[in-house]
């Protein structure tokens, strides 16, 4: 399906006199495209199923912005990142902490952003080496409005992208 979707969108644009990105390209960022809003659109729909969805929906912004700024462990499968994404999204707003909690969490996510981040960057993202103190400064800086806000959301939301920083992402096999 995608497929079809990228020639035709390929075709378009060489009529039109553009020069069109190769149809693996385009089929490419479709498939980002689609994973993006399957995720939401699934997290948003069972975050109002369970009574959830506006926390659902804050907590699907924030971490879409921290992981944004910061990076982070890539699975291999498009579908697999849906489906973890999707269950992730949906159980944050459903666990209850403490305020000492949030305050350790986003303590530990703090640290982590500073330590880590931005992780691996050089394997998905264009953008400049010469930025990633900016982004390293941007995603501590994200956390840290926590220790101000108390949001056992977002405490939970940061930490669960901290724990994805270290790691490289997945191996070639």
């Amino acid at each position: 399906m995608l497929n079809r979707i990228a020639t035709g969108l390929h075709d378009r644009i060489i009529a039109s006199g553009a020069q069109a990105p190769s149809i693996p390209v385009i089929q490419y960022a479709l498939h980002i495209l689609f994973n993006t809003f399957s995720t939401a659109a699934a997290a948003l729909l069972i975050g109002a199923l369970t009574g959830k969805f506006v926390d659902t929906l804050i907590v699907l912004l924030m971490f879409s912005m921290i992981r944004y700024l910061s990076g982070g462990f890539h699975l291999k499968s498009g579908v697999w990142c849906t489906i973890v994404s999707t269950c992730v999204l949906v159980v944050i707003p459903h666990i209850p902490v403490s305020s000492t909690v949030v305050y350790v969490l986003t303590g530990l996510s703090f640290i982590a952003m500073l330590w880590f981040a931005p992780a691996n960057y050089d394997k998905y993202a264009r953008i400049p080496v010469r930025y990633y103190p900016v982004l390293k400064a941007l995603s501590a800086a994200v956390v840290a409005i926590n220790f101000l806000v108390v949001s056992e959301l977002l405490a939970i939301t940061y930490i669960i992208q901290a724990v994805l920083l270290p790691f490289g992402g997945e191996k070639k096999t």
